[in-house]
C-alpha cells in the first residue's frame, strides 16, 4: 500500500459507482488478473485530459481498455486516443468494451509494439499515458517526447511499484532489477530540463509532467 488503509477507504467511498461497462471491465480484470489502472488513477487521467484540453492522446498499454475509456470520455468530438497493445485477446476485448461504451470512434486501437508504433506517428499530441512493459519505459519516453506539443501532459503509471521504489527493495512481486530501473527512470524524467513534473502517490504511483 502506498497510502494508509484509512485514506484508501475514504477515497473509495468518494468514488461514484462505475457504469455497467466499466464495472464489467473491472470484474474481468479481477478474475483474469489483468493489470488495469486503479479507479483513482483513471479519474486522474480523465481530469488531466480535460485540463489539458487534449484532442490527440497517446496511450502505451491498452490492456482491455479501462484507461482508454477514462481518456476517451474526456475528449471532445473528433478527439482520438491512439493506443498500443501487443496481446490480441486484450486488444479485441478493449474494442468490444469501448464500442459498447460508445467511444470507439475516439479510440485508434493498434495491435502493435508501441516502440514500433510510436516511430510511425506524426504531428503533435496534447497528452500521453504510459502503462506498458516496465523495462521499456525509457524506450517509450525517447519515442514519445518529440511527439508532445509544448504544454502537453505526460502521465506514467506504476512508478512507485507498491511502495518498493521508495524502499529500494523487492516485495516478492516487483524484482530488485525492476525497482532499480524504476528509480533510475523517475530520476531521469524529473531531472530532464524539457519537462516539469512530480510523482504522485495515486494508485500505484503516477508520474505527471508537462512538456516545456
Amino acid at each position: 500500500m502506498i497510502v494508509t488503509d484509512a485514506v484508501s477507504g475514504y477515497l473509495s467511498g468518494l468514488r461514484p459507482a462505475p457504469d455497467e461497462v466499466l464495472s464489467e471491465m473491472e470484474a474481468q480484470a479481477m478474475v483474469e488478473q489483468i493489470p488495469i489502472v486503479m479507479p483513482d488513477t483513471g479519474a486522474l487521467l480523465h481530469v488531466l485530459a480535460l485540463a489539458s484540453a487534449a484532442r490527440r492522446v497517446i496511450e502505451v498499454g491498452t490492456a482491455i481498455g479501462v484507461s482508454t475509456l477514462y481518456l476517451a470520455r474526456a475528449l471532445p468530438e473528433g478527439g482520438t486516443v491512439v493506443s498500443f497493445e501487443i496481446d490480441e485477446a486484450r486488444h479485441a476485448a478493449a474494442r468490444d468494451y469501448l464500442g459498447r461504451a460508445g467511444v470507439l470512434a475516439r479510440a485508434d486501437l493498434r495491435l502493435q509494439d508501441a516502440r514500433e508504433g510510436l516511430a510511425q506517428l506524426s504531428g503533435t499530441f496534447e497528452m500521453a499515458f504510459v502503462d506498458g512493459v516496465k523495462s521499456q519505459y525509457g524506450d517509450y519516453f525517447d519515442a514519445l517526447l518529440p511527439l508532445l506539443a509544448p504544454g502537453a501532459v505526460l502521465a506514467v503509471d506504476n512508478v512507485l511499484m507498491s511502495g518498493t521504489v521508495a524502499e529500494g527493495r523487492s516485495d516478492g512481486h516487483w524484482s530488485d532489477e525492476q525497482i532499480a530501473t524504476a528509480r533510475a527512470f523517475n530520476e531521469r524524467l524529473l531531472g530532464d530540463g524539457r519537462l516539469t513534473g512530480t510523482v504522485t502517490p495515486i494508485g500505484d504511483g503516477v508520474l505527471v509532467a508537462v512538456r516545456r
